[in-house]
């Protein structure tokens, strides 16, 4: 036989070899068995499905991850709220007592000012710089000290308002009752104009919405003034119509121990699972406005204190039992959701075990056996160089070698 002949069967041994140990050594390298498409396509389509299914996991898992601190830090707040009522339960209760003196319940009534500026604290906590009680409005502390008299940045007695003054078309002005607790909200259409707003005022206080006597007019500076009569009431008022310009509290008409809630009544929720979804969120004027309205029932222990008959002390104690009634109930749903978060992240690691077992079940190599293939790839790569050294001429060896 002619040594040209034996060329091309050489030639495809030595690549073959070659290969052989290419992809051992890759295997051995990368802990695989399927390093590319062709090597295992059936193993290679399933392997996407399973990365995508971690890349799902993996984000399930940051969700639940951030929000248990910030479920944690709710809790938190709305457990120092809890023990804070109850301070003050026990403060009115001895207030009410007839053998307190005046000097004495003025005290007490410093004492209960003192657990509302606490309530305030913690209704305006923050995580990672975002208000956990203001609903979507998150950038802003949801709890504001109230005053009765707001007026606007625009107008003057050169150049007046007027009732027949036209409002941006699409602005919003609100008025959040420290009173009521609740917020009127009045978004102007085209052709409104003040005297549109002024009605939609009248008409809120009529209702009940907010504080009976809150009304908007034109100042004697010819500013537009939005206020209530009663000095013990608060409101705060937003604007963002650039003809009215920003509203303002006036000075010195800032009410004590009056707060209104200025955030929304948006509930978030996220994605922690397939079709699994947690509110991430307790609006404040859920938690400490409504019902019982913790805020109020405190104004009232307060005022009662200062001013008020035993028989009035206790009922302003009474209303404070409720409101923590109130807070406690409220709690209830936030606890479940931080039992959720917990069992949903344990749920999660295992599925991450799971998927990561099934990733190496379809592509991973044993690395035993991978050490053993690499070294009889080896092996046989030095015996198949061996014998074409020997029967090939070794120039045209080394012309055939990469």
């Amino acid at each position: 036989m002619r040594v040209t002949n034996m060329l091309p069967d050489m030639q495809y041994a030595m690549q073959q070899s070659q290969q052989a140990l290419a992809t051992a050594e890759q295997q051995v390298a990368t802990g695989n068995l399927v390093n590319q498409p062709s090597d295992d396509p059936t193993a290679s389509a399933n392997m996407v499905v399973s990365l995508a299914n971690m890349a799902t996991v993996d984000q399930y898992t940051s969700n639940v991850t951030a929000l248990q601190s910030q479920m944690q830090m709710a809790d938190s707040s709305i457990s120092a709220i809890i023990t804070t009522l109850n301070s003050a339960i026990t403060t009115g209760t001895e207030g009410a007592n007839s053998t307190e003196n005046t000097a004495d319940r003025q005290a007490l009534a410093s004492q209960i000012e003192g657990d509302l500026s606490s309530v305030i604290s913690e209704g305006n906590s923050t995580y990672q710089g975002a208000y956990l009680f203001a609903g979507s409005a998150s950038s802003a502390a949801p709890f504001v000290a109230a005053s009765t008299t707001y007026t606007s940045a625009n107008g003057s007695v050169s150049s007046p308002l007027a009732a027949t003054t036209a409002l941006t078309a699409g602005s919003v002005t609100t008025i959040s009752d420290a009173t009521t607790g609740e917020t009127m909200t009045f978004k102007a259409r085209a052709g409104d104009t003040i005297a549109t707003l002024q009605a939609a005022v009248a008409s809120a206080a009529s209702s009940g919405e907010i504080s009976s006597g809150v009304s908007a007019t034109i100042n004697a500076s010819g500013q537009l003034s939005i206020g209530t009569p009663n000095e013990g009431a608060g409101i705060v008022v937003s604007s963002n119509d650039a003809v009215l310009g920003s509203m303002s509290a006036a000075s010195g008409t800032q009410v004590a121990n009056a707060y209104a809630y200025v955030g929304d009544s948006t509930v978030n929720s996220v994605q922690i699972g397939t079709s699994l979804d947690v509110s991430t969120n307790l609006p404040g004027n859920t938690l400490l406005t409504a019902g019982p309205n913790v805020i109020g029932s405190l104004s009232k222990l307060i005022t009662a204190l200062q001013s008020g008959t035993t028989a009035e002390i206790s009922a302003a104690v009474g209303s404070v039992s409720s409101a923590l009634n109130h807070v406690s109930e409220q709690r209830v749903p936030l606890d479940f959701t931080i039992n959720q978060l917990d069992s949903q992240d344990s749920y999660l690691s295992q599925e991450k075990i799971t998927l990561t077992s099934q990733e190496t079940s379809l592509v991973g190599a044993n690395l035993p056996d991978a050490a053993t293939n690499l070294s009889q790839a080896e092996l046989q790569n030095s015996t198949v160089m061996a014998a074409a050294a020997k029967v090939l001429p070794q120039t045209l060896l080394q012309y055939l070698q990469p």
